[in-house]
């Protein structure tokens, strides 16, 4: 599935907004390498005032549902893009969130930098 028919979609399912805030991101997890990565592969999205989280697969389309978290109850612990990848940290309600970021990922990291 191309990027842009998952922004469609995501657009329709109302996970997405016309700011197009939608990164894929890997879940800090226990297992590390190829293996780990494809396991905590994730599409974060911003639709209004929610960040969603779904799990991602390898062709790009997304899955089950991992979280929805209101943008005013977010902690934004690290949000920073760069040329090698970057870091998008947040807690929420007490639980901390721990997402890695590919390149070009600065839009969105950028948003999430002013809050």
């Amino acid at each position: 599935m191309k990027v842009q028919e998952v922004i469609t979609k995501m657009k329709s399912n109302k996970l997405i907004d016309d700011r197009e805030l939608m990164v894929y991101a890997t879940k800090k997890g226990i297992l590390g390498g190829a293996v780990g990565a494809a396991m905590n592969l994730a599409i974060l999205s911003v639709y209004n005032d929610t960040l969603y989280i779904h799990r991602a697969a390898i062709d790009n389309s997304y899955n089950e549902q991992l979280g929805a978290y209101e943008l005013s109850k977010l902690k934004i612990l690290k949000s920073k893009a760069g040329f090698f990848g970057g870091d998008f940290v947040f807690e929420y309600e007490g639980k901390k969130e721990h997402y890695t970021l590919p390149s070009k990922s600065e839009k969105f990291a950028e948003f999430f930098a002013g809050k």
